[in-house]
């Protein structure tokens, strides 16, 4: 499993890397609190002690606040990103972690391996494209 986790991570660290040399300090400041919010929901996947659960949960919101700071601060140029983050967002905070919560780990996995995955690229290649 955690091998499974380190290729998943590896290549979404990758497929990162082609497109961070085009964005800007807004951007990369975005991207850092969705590195953020994605570990700390990973690492809820790998534990089942409801304290750590919690915090982690507390450390995604957290890192979440910070993103849709900034995005609301730049509206204007992050509106594809948030066409996609709001719905990202929502699927993440109504379906993966309250699977995850019921003890239904498998299926949360296969939410995110899914549909979030494929946001998550594009909300990444999107920032890429902002020079801000």
């Amino acid at each position: 499993m955690k091998k499974t986790m380190g290729v998943l991570l590896l290549a979404l660290g990758l497929s990162c890397l082609t497109t961070a040399s085009f964005a800007g300090p807004v951007a990369d400041s975005v991207k850092a609190g969705m590195g953020e919010a994605r570990e700390n929901l990973l690492s809820l996947l790998e534990t089942a002690d409801k304290a750590e659960q919690a915090k982690k949960i507390e450390a995604i919101k957290a890192a979440t606040a910070k993103v849709d700071a900034i995005v609301a601060a730049n509206a204007a140029d992050f509106a594809a990103f948030s066409e996609v983050f709001v719905p990202f967002k929502k699927t993440r905070d109504g379906e993966i972690v309250p699977m995850i919560l019921a003890g239904k780990v498998d299926e949360a996995k296969g939410l995110g391996k899914g549909i979030q995955a494929e946001r998550y690229k594009k909300m990444m290649e999107i920032l890429g494209g902002v020079a801000k």
